[in-house]
């Protein structure tokens, strides 16, 4: 992997989440399956509201816009995000206002070894700790979106798995 700079002064260290560096690493970063359940709903545009981890970390703040999606992920970090992606990565359980998810990502550990903060696509900053993860969605085939934003690391534990696409099979995943 490429070296990452260490110019963290206080705080958090602010990256460009498009570096070369970043970029060139998710592409050489393992493909990850997203499992589990999450509980959805439709946003209310404008609503705003803060995605805190499990940790008590603030990693976000968003405003929903028309068709946004609300997502409560199984850590309780809950989330807005557009209806494009929350449909790609998600399908309909029988109960009301659970999802299946099915996404993947490529993704990355935090290779700075301390807490970050990126400007997110959706023009706000997002933090993460030491442990947190860098992460693009793609599909099956390993096609990034372009768009690398933060996971928290406990989050990531608990809902991806090392996908095997030769072997159609998720295994159990090593971060370290």
């Amino acid at each position: 992997m490429e070296k990452f700079p260490q110019n963290f002064e206080s705080g958090f260290e602010k990256i460009d989440r498009n570096s070369p560096e970043i970029i060139e690493a998710l592409k050489n970063a393992p493909l990850y399956r997203k499992f589990g359940i999450v509980h959805a709903r439709p946003a209310k545009a404008g609503e705003r509201l803060a995605t805190i981890t499990a940790s008590g970390l603030k990693e976000t703040e968003r405003t929903a816009d028309e068709g946004d999606w609300v997502v409560t992920n199984p850590t309780g970090e809950i989330y807005i995000i557009p209806e494009s992606t929350f449909l790609s990565r998600n399908e309909k359980t029988d109960q009301e206002g659970v999802y299946s998810a099915k996404g993947f990502c490529k993704a990355i550990k935090n290779p700075y070894g301390k807490t970050i903060e990126i400007s997110a696509s959706w023009g706000e900053p997002q933090n993460g700790d030491e442990n947190c993860f860098i992460a693009d969605n793609c599909d099956e085939e390993e096609n990034m979106r372009g768009e690398p934003y933060i996971i928290d690391g406990a989050a990531f534990e608990k809902t991806y798995k090392l996908y095997q696409p030769e072997h159609g099979k998720e295994d159990d995943h090593s971060i370290n």
